[in-house]
């Protein structure tokens, strides 16, 4: 008999959005495979939360991916209850997901971990907060955070095996940026790197406003928890970045970025030329110590796991006393809400089996 797990979703963007249709999707194949059948107990977005103890009808989890989208919020779909609904509903064995952009969820996990919850996040804001707030994410035993690097490449996982088999991570090189990623390719094409951004942003690669992606912040919050995760307690200071247009642009319209881009065209190719006249590529990578570490553009060894990747593929070297010659490599796609919402159900599988493995004895 499969193994029922109450699940409450905090956030329908994407990601959110996308694991709802994964699990209607195959909820048969995974029970198959792993007994486990997850129930829609709760969705909650900025509008409010759908709740239903028997767990959310698939009728209406149809309905909900029907009728809403980034402009549509839950309460066009149905009554709901205030978020504060969320205190009286949580209990030993639910799985809270936060599938949010914003740092707002914290007390609830908060909540949830003293109710007896597992958590699964794939919100890099909560783990990137300063370290006295964001230590319980990665000191909890019933807390899980794959998707936040990598999309659902097992990168953390194996990070925390490597550290759990009595390894010492030395040093981590990331390049974990597929937007990133796909621009560096585009210039070593001899695309200019004003068209490659526009094509980038056209193909829904970027954020609406480029410089979101372009400024390096958001592989600065990757590399910090690719960080944290090896042992090192690192703060946002001990990172330097480098954003991929002047400091001087921030305060103009997304209009006048764009249109002043080709004044960097020349920049960036010779840069490239100067990679290639080494045999080198260049690629924005994160390079990463237990002292800190830099985020940038960097010139690395053309037929490297880094420097041989192209488009938006992902790719992690991690240095160890027991990989100290020959790095453990992870490469793949990283990006997609496809991708990041199989890494969330990885994450919720595992918790399950402990989850339930804690509740066995009062079942007895």
């Amino acid at each position: 008999m499969d193994i029922q797990v109450p699940f409450i979703l905090l956030g329908l963007g994407p990601v959110g959005r996308t694991l709802v249709r994964q699990i209607l999707d195959t909820h048969k194949t995974v029970a198959q495979r792993t007994g486990i059948q997850f129930v829609f107990e709760g969705i909650s977005d900025s509008s409010g939360l759908m709740w239903e103890n028997d767990g959310i009808p698939e009728e209406m989890l149809q309905k909900i991916l029907r009728d809403t989208d980034e402009h549509r919020r839950l309460n066009g779909v149905a009554d709901l209850h205030p978020h504060a609904k969320l205190n009286d509903i949580l209990r030993p064995g639910t799985i809270l997901v936060d599938a949010t952009h914003s740092l707002e969820t914290t007390p609830v996990v908060k909540d949830a971990l003293e109710a007896g919850c597992g958590i699964v996040v794939a919100n890099k804001i909560t783990l990137a907060d300063e370290w006295s707030k964001a230590k319980m994410y990665y000191d909890h035993p019933l807390i899980r955070y794959e998707a936040t690097v990598g999309a659902g490449l097992p990168i953390i996982s194996t990070l925390r095996y490597l550290l759990d088999t009595g390894d010492e991570i030395t040093s981590i090189e990331a390049s974990v940026s597929g937007t990133l990623g796909f621009l560096c390719t585009a210039l070593e094409l001899g695309v200019p790197y004003s068209v490659a951004v526009a094509n980038a942003k056209n193909m829904g690669y970027t954020e609406p406003d480029p410089r979101d992606d372009l400024s390096g912040y958001d592989i600065v919050r990757k590399a910090l928890i690719l960080a944290r995760t090896a042992g090192w307690p690192l703060e946002m200071h001990n990172l330097t970045s480098e954003p991929m247009y002047p400091p001087t642009w921030v305060s103009r319209t997304v209009e006048e970025f764009m249109t002043a881009l080709p004044s960097l065209d020349e920049m960036y190719a010779a840069q490239v030329r100067l990679a290639q006249s080494e045999g080198r590529s260049l690629r924005y990578v994160a390079h990463l110590t237990s002292k800190g570490g830099r985020v940038g553009l960097t010139s690395v060894a053309k037929d490297g796991h880094i420097g041989s990747k192209s488009g938006p593929a992902n790719s992690v070297e991690i240095f160890t006393h027991r990989y100290q010659e020959m790095p453990l490599v992870i490469s793949g796609p990283g990006a997609g809400p496809e991708i990041k919402a199989a890494g969330v159900m990885e994450d919720m599988l595992q918790l399950a089996n402990i989850l339930q493995n804690r509740l066995q004895p009062m079942n007895l």
